[in-house]
């Protein structure tokens, strides 16, 4: 249960939607990546540089007033969350988690027949063919 509950407050959505002269205002912010009307991407220098003053006990509100963040988001409880995350992230070694990289999805493997050897050529190949035959079968199945 409590692993639920640390993922569920690690995955925060701003119910707040950012209209158009907000959205040019934050991409004219150098410490922001990327933003659209429900989500805002903060660098991972500005991240980094966050946590360090964090560490020095200095305010969410004043770390973002510090770089230069407009006053709607710092009212809201994007500082505040945004930093909680990152702390956690760093108090458990996830310092890569804090990187904008998608690193730990696991990719889609590409067979490359190519590559391979005779014997791995031949089972994939046959593996193929299995699957191949039974879509047929699923396909085929409601017709006489």
């Amino acid at each position: 249960m409590k692993k639920k509950y640390l993922l569920f407050k690690l995955n925060i959505m701003s119910k707040q939607e950012y209209n158009n002269d907000q959205i040019e205002e934050l991409w004219n912010n150098s410490n922001i990546k990327k933003c659209s009307k429900k989500y805002i991407t903060f660098t991972d220098e500005f991240k980094l540089e966050a946590l360090k003053l964090d560490k020095q006990w200095i305010i969410h509100r004043e770390i973002f007033r510090k770089f230069w963040f407009p006053e709607y988001i710092i009212k809201s409880t994007i500082p505040e969350k945004s930093l909680k995350n990152w702390r956690y992230k760093a108090k458990h070694k996830w310092i890569e988690s804090l990187q904008n990289t998608k690193k730990w999805r696991k990719k889609k493997e590409i067979y490359d027949v190519s590559k391979m050897t005779k014997d791995e050529e031949l089972e994939y190949l046959r593996t193929k063919v299995t699957i191949l035959e039974e879509l047929k079968k699923l396909v085929d199945w409601g017709y006489p």
